[in-house]
């Protein structure tokens, strides 16, 4: 983190929750006059630490570059990290084969969001998977001391100073107006109740960051699978001592099981039954939970972007790349699969790059053009 020197005896006065990462880290800064410059008074100085968040508002501030300039600067890097990786895509087999983290938010932006059509869809894709990781990251603290003290305020107003830190491109964006004014709803639920997570909100960007990473195994994603396994055999044997309703599995022979404080990796240990620690009823109902998620996440993924050139096609790219192996398997998402959406989606770009945004042809085609 950076820290700066306001020579100030006060810690920026006056600043309020309601303001945006940049404006606090403004009047921080802006308040950094010397309370008495006296010769012969000391007045220790006071350090302020700007977040990560504050930071990477300020650098969007500050970042007087053009759209165009944006773009050759990704293009540039893009073709730089591909050429010390030994490959021409930024994908292998459906995996990042780059490392696109040194990038900054906005020229991660105009490669996810294609700016000026100048990017192919496997960079898109990984682009828009580190965009997702600095979203998780900078929600990752204030969501565990949601969890602990049920301060929701303080999460959602760290997700607002996220997107506050955005770039020009990505604020002119529905997606960025309709998922900000989640957030400020999300908010104001938070303050208004305290304790209680906000619910019933549309594109509340919280909320799908909370049931993803709210899993009640702890570090799922990236631990051992065969762990992982024993850690939600564990889990679900106490759910089964607590249950309650009257259709609540008691054991898992049968009875409705909840899987809804599970992730998706934890859920696949249970389809997949590796080390066969689970029953026939419970490979059947975690099998069908998947089937579930993985369709509402489809639905999701056309509903958000049909109306975009090749949009859908690319969630369901994006989709498969941030799975792991195990729950590439369980959801039957096949490297077959994955080869046939990069053919389809291939296919897509070359049919959209044909024709001018108002239906006329970009030049004289012939039927070769479409083959």
């Amino acid at each position: 983190m950076t820290t700066i020197n306001p020579y100030s005896s006060n810690y920026a006065p006056g600043l309020t929750a309601g303001q945006t990462a940049a404006q606090r880290a403004q009047q921080a800064t802006g308040n950094g006059t010397p309370r008495d410059q006296s010769p012969t008074i000391n007045t220790p100085a006071v350090n302020v630490t700007l977040s990560a968040a504050a930071q990477a508002a300020l650098k969007a501030q500050t970042d007087s570059r053009t759209t165009d300039a944006v773009v050759s600067d990704a293009r540039t890097q893009m073709a730089a990290l591909l050429k010390a990786a030994g490959t021409k895509s930024a994908l292998d087999n459906g995996d990042p084969a780059i490392d696109v983290s040194s990038m900054d938010r906005r020229t991660l932006y105009a490669v996810a969001s294609n700016q000026g059509g100048q990017f192919p869809v496997d960079q898109q894709v990984v682009a828009a998977l580190a965009l997702k990781d600095q979203h998780d990251t900078a929600l990752a603290s204030p969501a565990a001391q949601a969890r602990l003290t049920g301060d929701y305020a303080s999460l959602y107003q760290a997700a607002l100073d996220q997107m506050d830190a955005a770039g020009p491109e990505e604020k002119s964006s529905t997606a960025w107006t309709t998922q900000r004014a989640a957030l400020v709803e999300g908010r104001k639920q938070a303050i208004a109740r305290p304790g209680l997570a906000p619910a019933g909100i549309q594109n509340d960007s919280v909320a799908a960051y909370m049931k993803d990473a709210g899993s009640i195994v702890a570090g799922a994603k990236t631990r051992d699978f065969g762990k992982v396994a024993g850690d939600v055999r564990t889990a679900l044997d106490k759910q089964y001592e607590l249950a309650v309703s009257p259709d609540a599995a008691k054991d898992g022979t049968s009875g409705a099981i909840d899987f809804r404080r599970f992730d998706d990796r934890s859920l696949s240990a249970v389809a997949l039954n590796k080390d066969e620690q689970f029953s026939t009823h419970e490979v059947a109902q975690a099998k069908a939970e998947i089937r579930q998620r993985d369709s509402d996440a489809i639905k999701s993924s056309y509903q958000s972007a049909s109306d975009a050139d090749g949009g859908f096609g690319k969630a369901m790219i994006t989709r498969y790349a941030g799975m792991t192996t195990e729950e590439r398997q369980a959801s039957g998402w096949t490297p077959a699969v994955y080869s046939k959406m990069v053919e389809l989606q291939a296919a897509s770009d070359k049919l959209a790059s044909m024709f001018n945004a108002d239906g006329s042809t970009a030049g004289p085609p012939s039927m070769l053009d479409f083959l």
